[in-house]
């Protein structure tokens, strides 16, 4: 299966890597990256593995898994051969909002 990054995921990820390098390094920066991109890779062979995002099916959006990689939240859809990333967030945040503006937006479709 082959992972894909969508531009929003990719953009978010980047802010929370920027984030890090700024308050706690590059070191620590990088490590999270990484934490992340082999998080999304552990489920590219099982992508069902994830849970439904409990704040989508909610409102009928059932297709949408998520990976924990604590305290960031992976937003992701596998469809035939390709795991798509949506989004990336911090899981301490207001998740129901970001993820409603995100698709209202149509970051997320």
């Amino acid at each position: 299966m082959k992972i894909r990054w969508s531009e929003d995921a990719a953009d978010d990820l980047a802010q929370i890597i920027g984030f890090i390098a700024e308050r706690s390094g590059k070191k620590m920066a990088r490590e999270v990256y990484y934490r992340i991109r082999e998080r999304v890779v552990s489920v590219k062979e099982f992508p069902a593995a994830g849970r439904v995002v409990p704040e989508l099916s909610a409102i009928g959006i059932s297709d949408i898994h998520e990976l924990i990689e604590p305290p960031w939240r992976v937003f992701y859809r596998a469809h035939q051969s390709e795991l798509r990333v949506l989004s990336v967030i911090d899981g301490r945040r207001n998740a129901e909002e970001i993820l409603y503006r995100k698709v209202i937006s149509g970051k997320i479709r």
